[in-house]
């Protein structure tokens, strides 16, 4: 191999080095600035292996070019035809290296969509599962009074269920109550500690507006809809479940670092 062929070979590694170098750096901060959920590894971790690659190959290419004295990158051209040839192919691949950026971030986006997608499929099945398979269980869910029986009763049925799949989201029960004369929406989870006493007050769930607005809609208008939102890696998933004029909802959260594309 001569002299002329390392020179043309190291140039294009180094040059395909710097533009994965800018490709990768421009992906990691869309999917931070953004928030979008799509890789299966930790991308921070994922991230800085990679830049580290990338910059190990860049900088072995820029020795092997200093080794072999590569002073000259490219030679004079003598006919203009020629030249003109390659000053149009040159503008040509910067218009593609351009106009990939965006393709990149639709893609990125997209896969954020499918992303949140996927999860909300995947709530929806737990939340019917929890209901056709644990019939007796969430019916139980329906005879509410605020008591000790009931919260220990509600923690046993909300663990069985969650411990009848693998990877099994979170799952609670919000209900509607007074307190003080004054609407209020309780949350109780499967955790259960018989030496507490318990007060209305410890469950009391704190929401946005508009969660409050669907929680008042399936209470109090009868509207059986469900509700799904995503934020920052964390799934929400609230599912009425009515019968005769008694109705809770199943809240289900699912919480991960780092959304799965395709998963």
């Amino acid at each position: 191999m001569n002299n002329k062929t390392i020179i043309k070979w190291t140039n294009r590694i180094a040059l395909l080095a710097i533009i994965l170098l800018i490709y990768w750096i421009f992906i990691y901060t869309s999917i931070t600035v953004f928030s979008l959920k799509i890789f299966k590894e930790n991308i921070t971790e994922f991230f800085y292996l990679s830049i580290l690659g990338i910059i190990a190959i860049l900088i072995g290419a820029v020795i092997v070019n200093i080794m072999f004295n590569l002073t000259s990158i490219s030679e004079s051209l003598t006919k203009s035809e020629h030249h003109n040839f390659n000053s149009k192919r040159k503008k040509l691949s910067i218009g593609l290296l351009i106009l990939s950026f965006p393709l990149i971030f639709g893609v990125l986006f997209y896969g954020d969509y499918r992303t949140t997608l996927i999860r909300e499929k995947k709530l929806i099945k737990a939340a019917k599962y929890s209901i056709v398979n644990n019939e007796e269980t969430t019916e139980n869910f329906l005879d509410y009074s605020f008591s000790e029986q009931y919260i220990r009763k509600t923690a046993e049925g909300l663990e069985f269920i969650a411990k009848q799949a693998e990877s099994f989201p979170s799952i609670s029960i919000i209900i509607k109550d007074t307190i003080h004369e004054k609407d209020v929406f309780l949350r109780f989870t499967r955790y259960y500690n018989k030496n507490k006493s318990y007060s209305k007050i410890d469950y009391i769930y704190a929401c946005s507006p508009e969660e409050q607005e669907y929680l008042k809609s399936v209470f109090d208008d009868n509207k059986n809809r469900h509700l799904f939102s995503a934020s920052d890696g964390n799934y929400e998933l609230y599912y009425p479940y009515q019968k005769g004029n008694k109705v809770i909802i199943l809240y289900f959260t699912d919480r991960k670092q780092y959304g799965k594309y395709g998963s």
